[in-house]
């Protein structure tokens, strides 16, 4: 019999680490939640396998078993996911597992990100913006835990981007649980528009909400101008929001910004 009445799943995103997610990880403990905060597979201080020696599948396995042991413990299950963890989070909801109510995704691509394809990207990124989001960037000094120096190995990374943005188109019209994204317009790494393609393509069988970030760029955490904000969304949702989108009471989408 599971022990605790609702369980997080926290998954960081690409080059990150547990450590972002800690401020969050204290939050959700303290209002009573139990948590399991999931180091990505090539991440972490003692990698068993480099990140470039690692696969996309490999690491979506790796999400599907840490759920699998929350949701042993659990009775309700939730994913809260930054970047490539926000993939794993919707991929995962994707298979339907069981006990999954509801999944936050921040700063998730759908099939753009910057460093995948200039063109799409870079290239219509007004200056104006640009310089804002320079500004915008957390100047915090934290500890990344990815030692492996050949983090970018280009083409490995874009073979493996490949491989999920595919997986992405694929299967995420099968998720049926309410789905949180968040983005910031002035994030750098993956196009803010990405946010909107999500939210048509998750829509076919399920109830969105969006939500605008404007005080932060790409890192969101664990320290950003707009980590009040994030701890504001994931709350809601577990609280109320995630509730209210099942029952179709809720309106799907904040006042979106036009990006020309």
């Amino acid at each position: 019999m599971a022990q605790h009445q609702k369980g997080i799943l926290l998954i960081h995103g690409l080059t990150g680490s547990p450590h972002e997610f800690v401020p969050i990880d204290r939050a959700l403990q303290a209002a009573g939640y139990h948590t399991r905060n999931v180091t990505l597979p090539g991440h972490g201080d003692s990698p068993s396998k480099r990140f470039h020696e690692t696969s996309a599948l490999e690491i979506l396995d790796h999400c599907a078993s840490e759920y699998q042991h929350l949701s042993e413990e659990a009775e309700e299950v939730y994913i809260v996911g930054h970047s490539l963890g926000g993939i794993c989070t919707l991929l995962t909801a994707a298979t339907q597992p069981p006990k999954l109510k509801g999944v936050v995704v921040f700063s998730a691509p759908y099939e753009h990100a910057y460093f995948y394809n200039y063109v799409h990207g870079l290239a219509r990124l007004p200056l104006g913006q640009l310089l804002r989001s320079i500004y915008m960037a957390p100047r915090d000094k934290v500890k990344f835990t990815t030692p492996d120096s050949r983090i970018w190995h280009v083409p490995k990374l874009l073979q493996q981007s490949k491989i999920i943005f595919g997986l992405m188109k694929e299967h995420l019209h099968n998720i049926n649980v309410p789905v949180s994204l968040a983005h910031s317009i002035y994030d750098l790494t993956i196009p803010y528009t990405e946010m909107q393609k999500l939210a048509q393509r998750i829509s076919v069988n399920s109830q969105v909400k969006t939500t605008t970030l404007t005080r932060s760029g790409h890192r969101i955490f664990p320290i950003s101008k707009d980590m009040d904000e994030a701890l504001r969304v994931i709350f809601d949702f577990l609280e109320c929001d995630c509730e209210a989108l099942a029952k179709g009471r809720l309106q799907s989408n904040d006042e979106q910004y036009a990006i020309h």
